[in-house]
């Protein structure tokens, strides 16, 4: 969350139901967010992952 503020679990479900979305959303946009950091992060270390096939069968991507 932007402001630091930080709820606990009780607090939050006695909040509106737009305002824990607003929240969720927030929180959901920065562990994206961590998560891409930590990929690149991770490609500079070791290099590009190679991504995965579609299926067992082929080498398709």
């Amino acid at each position: 969350m932007k402001n630091d503020k930080k709820l606990d679990l009780d607090s939050f479900f006695k909040l509106p139901v737009k305002e824990q979305e607003k929240i969720m959303s927030e929180v959901a946009g920065e562990a994206n967010k961590d998560q891409l950091d930590l990929v690149k992060r991770y490609d500079r270390k070791f290099g590009k992952a190679g991504a995965a096939s579609c299926c067992q069968c082929c080498d398709c991507k």
